[in-house]
């Protein structure tokens, strides 16, 4: 366990603001490979380290409309932790955070029934695509230390991408520069916070199961002390 900072007096930590974060993985002639950008220099929350795309859930997510829905196991695990419409929130998230920040789709070809006013969806949905949220697995949770001043309760997901979405072209974006494929030895030189490269081993363990657990790896503090449990017990 790491022993953290201590308490400023009369400081009240920031309640955590939900947020998802995802992995896409494809498969590249039997290597296997994921989606990794680095954060513009100009950010003021984890800047010039390369990340997942990701970002906090926003209120449209909670009512975006997409191609189905999550799966049993990522959706159980998350509505642990908050109501079902959330849940599904936060899952949308991820899909919408990619777009915006590589141009990337996570979809089917499918008309909205309904418009949302929203620029992210309403570009998403403009390029004939409704989001598909079943085939997203979610395999850990982080909640950012209470010292900090912007704090996060984060959601990590993967997104095993076919041949047709692996090879939509993406693009950098103000969110992320330098983005590229990368195997997981080159992703582990990569320069990243701490956070980023222990979920990447923990999706390294992840992939490994033929089945994957009906629990994630949560990592959060308690007592001032830094520390890895799982969720839900």
């Amino acid at each position: 366990m790491i022993e953290l900072p201590k308490p400023i007096p009369g400081r009240i930590a920031p309640r955590p603001k939900l947020a998802s974060t995802i992995v896409l993985l494809r498969d590249d002639n039997g290597q296997q490979q994921i989606l990794m950008g680095k954060r513009s220099h100009k950010h003021d929350f984890l800047p010039s380290v390369y990340v997942f795309p990701g970002g906090r859930v926003d209120p449209s997510d909670n009512y975006a409309p997409a191609h189905d829905h999550p799966n049993s196991r990522t959706r159980e695990i998350l509505e642990k932790a908050m109501t079902p419409a959330r849940a599904r929130a936060c899952v949308l998230a991820s899909v919408r955070e990619t777009f915006e920040e590589t141009s990337l789709i996570l979809g089917k070809r499918g008309t909205p029934q309904s418009a949302i006013n929203d620029p992210s969806w309403k570009a998403f949905h403009s390029q004939g695509y409704l989001p598909v949220l079943a085939d997203i697995e979610v395999f850990a949770r982080a909640i950012t230390p209470p010292y900090h001043d912007k704090r996060f309760d984060t959601w990590f997901f993967l997104a095993r991408l076919d041949t047709e979405a692996a090879n939509r072209p993406f693009e950098n974006s103000a969110e992320l520069v330098d983005t590229h494929w990368f195997t997981f030895e080159e992703a582990r030189a990569l320069k990243m916070h701490r956070a980023t490269k222990m979920m990447l081993g923990e999706l390294e363990t992840y992939l490994g199961y033929d089945n994957p657990p009906h629990d994630i790896v949560f990592t959060h503090v308690q007592h001032r002390k830094f520390i890895l449990t799982r969720f839900p017990k």
